[in-house]
């Protein structure tokens, strides 16, 4: 027989376990929003969480009131991590060369991930660990992806704790990055998908395992009818005001920040064909645009008016009140013209019984069955997406057993209870 436990560690192992959750996204988006539904749902009685992030966004104050002790660093507002002499050689003549040989190449990214450690990560990775030791943190929780993330996993193990690293991204980790996530504790994955990349880049198929995001599908209410949703919303919901849409034609909807890659001008030229066939059809765009493509926003603003859609799409900032955006829509769709990592709009979108039209890429496969609850159509394919909007707003009855085979879709394996329960299992392994 072994050694009796101590009484110190019997009483230890009954504490509450302290997390500490780092996000470092610079806005707001669904790694949060996934966050908050997580911490939502945690177990208080077992764990006690702290979270910190890396900008202040819209979300920040829903964490501190479920009672979360947060912290925010603007580290966005800082100077570049790059010394001015690098910033000039990196515009120079030879540091133009430099990029396009081979040999230089791998020199110039070995200097610029040298620059990143010192002046970036390893101060942040300092500040997090003593973080770590005044809150007498038991786990460090990384939000985004091993490369945007290596402070935390760093501090982490300076602090001796175990790090778990929620991938959230797709990514192509090099050769420190590979070593990084060897020496976290474990990964979570978002998607099968996302688990492939960091499979087929070399990392251990031992450290992770896929948890899908999840939704609390009952706070999106019984599903409803659309136009009765618009109706009955309108006259107190300041979102449908702002829209500029009524209850009179269907309502197609687009949801995320305003990124090349999310495809809204897709979307675009494919509601300029999609209004020739049914012109009471309404489209809105909604969503804030992101700091390092300002142009993008005016740039389809100018499309709309280009292609003549002015009077039947109208955009929007970000919607906090997803389930009554949601329940005013007909169809979502998500028009991503590179790989959606997971997608998390979907789920939503069918947690209110609402149809979905995706772009066929990434994990919305693993969420959407072509034909099931919405279509799949290629990437930046805009007369396929039209067409299966036609065909969703043109047959009622088709839209409404999509949205609820979506629903039962969302409630079997898209759930917050799978998402919470999941997450903390790995937690359960570690502590």
């Amino acid at each position: 027989m072994g050694r009796p436990m101590s009484a110190e560690r019997v009483l230890g192992s009954s504490a509450k376990k302290r997390i500490l959750y780092v996000d470092s996204a610079p806005t707001l988006g669904g790694s949060v929003i996934s966050l908050l539904e997580l911490l939502k749902h945690l177990d208080r009685s077992r764990y006690e969480p702290t979270v910190l992030f890396y900008a202040r966004h819209a979300n920040a104050d829903d964490f501190a009131a479920l009672g979360i002790d947060v912290i925010v660093w603007d580290v966005y507002a800082s100077s570049d991590h790059r010394p001015e002499w690098a910033v000039r050689a990196r515009g120079s003549t030879v540091g133009q060369w430099l990029r396009r040989s081979r040999w230089g190449a791998s020199a110039y990214h070995t200097i610029g991930l040298a620059l990143l450690l010192v002046r970036r990560v390893w101060p942040r990775a300092r500040a997090l660990r003593h973080i770590i030791e005044q809150r007498k943190i038991d786990l460090l929780h990384t939000n985004i992806r091993v490369g945007h993330d290596r402070e935390g996993i760093i501090a982490a193990q300076w602090a001796g704790i175990p790090c778990v690293c929620h991938v959230r991204d797709f990514e192509e980790p090099g050769w420190f990055d590979r070593r990084l996530a060897a020496r976290a504790s474990a990964c979570i994955y978002i998607s099968q998908a996302v688990r492939r990349c960091h499979l087929e880049a070399g990392v251990p198929h031992k450290k992770g395992r896929v948890v899908y995001n999840g939704v609390d599908w009952a706070a999106f209410g019984a599903p409803q009818d659309a136009r009765e949703a618009r109706r009955s919303l309108a006259h107190r919901c300041e979102t449908l005001r702002s829209l500029g849409v009524g209850d009179s034609g269907p309502l197609v909807g687009i949801v995320g920040r305003l990124e090349r890659w999310k495809g809204q001008h897709v979307f675009l030229q494919a509601m300029a064909e999609v209004a020739q066939r049914l012109p009471k059809a309404k489209g809105v765009v909604v969503g804030d645009p992101v700091p390092y493509d300002l142009p993008y926003h005016d740039h389809l603003l100018t499309l709309r008016d280009q292609l003549g859609l002015s009077e039947q799409v109208s955009f929007h900032g970000f919607v906090k009140d997803l389930p009554r955006l949601m329940a005013a829509l007909d169809v979502l769709v998500l028009a991503s013209t590179s790989p959606e990592p997971f997608g998390r709009v979907l789920i939503e979108a069918m947690a209110s019984a609402r149809p979905v039209v995706a772009t066929d890429a990434g994990a919305a496969p693993e969420i959407v069955q072509d034909g099931v609850e919405g279509f799949l159509v290629p990437a930046g394919d805009a007369p396929a997406l039209s067409a299966a909007l036609v065909r969703l707003l043109s047959d009622p009855l088709l839209a409404q057993a999509m949205g609820q085979r979506g629903l039962e879709t969302v409630k079997r394996r898209f759930g917050v209870q799978q998402y919470t329960e999941g997450v903390q299992a790995v937690y359960s392994e570690l502590l």
